[in-house]
């Protein structure tokens, strides 16, 4: 049987499961404990099942893997699978990126695995680039930057189940020049330059990824009214500083590299919503700098607990306490990241952090205030 017979059959074909089966212990399974046994294994990964397998120059379905892998086992695990909508609704399809456009099978087989779906929620991972792309002498710069015929042929796909997408990660540094009407959308993965593409008005969480240009200028855009979670992979003092005006009910920021900007935040700033900071602080002072342009003239009255990844050494601790005095908030806690152990952190060069935090602590173990005689 070809890998599209085995694993996708007409959705009437099997209506209701046949508990009819031969005696062998794997076929006496209950039905929900074997549901229960395919959700555990497709979530059990952080990473979405693959639609896709990728050769060097070849793209087939991936058989091998779950969920179609259970519906090779025998007919009663197959009707199971098909009958469980939540299994395919976990799904990662890198785009080829080839300039051919792809033969009938592919694009069938992922709308066969939307369909499986049902009108669950989908969770879904766009990879970009998966195979060697051949250009030609009429390619131009612009058009290079278009999706491919391939690309274009399961994105089109995709879009068409745009108002399912709950949880998005797209993970390419090309721009696919699509509008995403979103919404249902609540967590979303993608550079500065696809968040304008988004309609998403119940986006919760945003994951930044890619370098922020140092020169983009903001706008305002509906899809960043209700984020609540914000996490950038790096950026700049001024460009976290437009954050707290581009993201209005934002309650926690963490960003994983603090850039050098020769421009510096003027206007004061007050954010009204958020309670915790996660930031890296360098070791180099003159990096350390760029952490103070975040905090001058920044109030943040609901401001709670700061996070640092950073280890608790003297020129650490004096930047936070400095960034914390010429900012307007009330820290009850900070916390480090580190991987030094707590037995060898040093109360002493600790101590000034109670100055401006009620709670110092250590991945959330509580230092003690080192008592004076």
């Amino acid at each position: 049987m070809t890998a599209f017979d085995v694993g996708f059959t007409h959705p009437q074909e099997y209506s209701s499961v046949n508990v009819n089966c031969p005696a062998a212990h794997i076929h006496m399974l209950p039905v929900e404990l074997l549901q229960h046994v395919f959700l555990l294994i497709v979530n059990d990964v952080s990473d979405c099942p693959c639609v896709f397998s990728y050769g060097d120059t070849t793209i087939s379905a991936n058989v091998g893997s779950p969920p179609l892998v259970f519906t090779r086992v025998c007919r009663f695990w197959r009707v199971v699978a098909h009958s469980t909508t939540a299994v395919w609704s976990r799904l990662q399809v890198s785009l080829p990126g080839r300039v051919e456009p792809l033969k009938p099978f592919l694009p069938s087989f992922l709308q066969s695995w939307l369909a499986r779906s049902g009108n669950q929620p989908l969770t879904l991972r766009i990879v970009s680039g998966e195979l060697p792309v051949h250009t030609t002498r009429r390619c131009t710069r612009q058009s290079c930057h278009e999706p491919s015929r391939a690309d274009s042929q399961l994105l089109e796909i995709l879009l068409s189940e745009s108002k399912r997408w709950g949880t998005v990660a797209l993970v390419s540094a090309d721009s696919w020049n699509r509008d995403f009407n979103t919404p249902q959308l609540r967590s979303l993965q993608c550079c500065w330059s696809e968040l304008s593409s988004f309609n998403a008005p119940n986006l919760t969480y945003l994951h930044i990824t890619y370098r922020w240009s140092l020169t983009m200028r903001f706008r305002h855009i509906p899809t960043c009214d209700n984020v609540r979670h914000l996490w950038i992979q790096n950026a700049s003092a001024r460009i976290i500083r437009s954050t707290f005006l581009m993201f209005p009910r934002m309650e926690s920021i963490r960003v994983d590299l603090i850039l050098s900007d020769i421009g510096h935040p003027h206007n004061s700033t007050t954010h009204s919503c958020l309670e915790s900071i996660t930031f890296p602080i360098p070791s180099d002072p003159f990096q350390q700098r760029e952490v103070l342009k975040i905090f001058g003239d920044l109030r943040l009255p609901m401001l709670r607990k700061m996070t640092f990844v950073a280890d608790p050494e003297e020129s650490e601790v004096f930047c936070i306490v400095a960034a914390l005095e010429i900012a307007s908030c009330n820290v009850q806690v900070v916390d480090f990241q580190t991987t030094m152990p707590l037995s060898e952190v040093d109360v002493d060069v600790i101590e000034p952090l109670f100055s401006v935090a009620r709670e110092v602590t250590v991945h959330g173990e509580v230092l003690r205030r080192p008592v004076r005689q």
